[in-house]
């Protein structure tokens, strides 16, 4: 089991060799954009799971209770967060795809009919 540090290092290093990955100029092209979505999904996990981890340990201070395990329970509650997030992000746009792919459809179809 890779501990945290190495486990950032390993992402750091992946992150770096993707555009070794990339095969040909269509492959090159896809490079970066997939370093943003990264990480913005990153950047989202990071600030939702710590977000949750200090909310949890500040209300349990707040209320008298151990503040280890308040911050446990908002790590939990973020990681929940961040799936919910997952979720509602990919159903909007699931539905936003099958709308632009009927717009589309009936563009084509309106404006050269055949």
């Amino acid at each position: 089991m890779l501990t945290g540090s190495c486990r950032a290092l390993a992402f750091f290093l992946a992150v770096q060799a993707m555009s070794a990955f990339a095969s040909g100029r269509e492959g090159e092209a896809l490079v970066e954009p997939v370093r943003w979505i990264v990480a913005i999904v990153l950047g989202t996990l990071a600030t939702l799971v710590l977000g949750g981890g200090l909310l949890g340990a500040f209300k349990a201070s707040q209320s008298g209770e151990s503040i280890l395990k308040g911050g446990a329970r908002g790590l939990l509650k973020g990681v929940v967060a961040f799936l919910v997030v997952g979720a509602v992000s990919m159903a909007g746009l699931t539905i936003l795809s099958f709308l632009w792919i009927a717009y589309s459809y009936l563009a084509v179809n309106t404006v050269r009919p055949s």
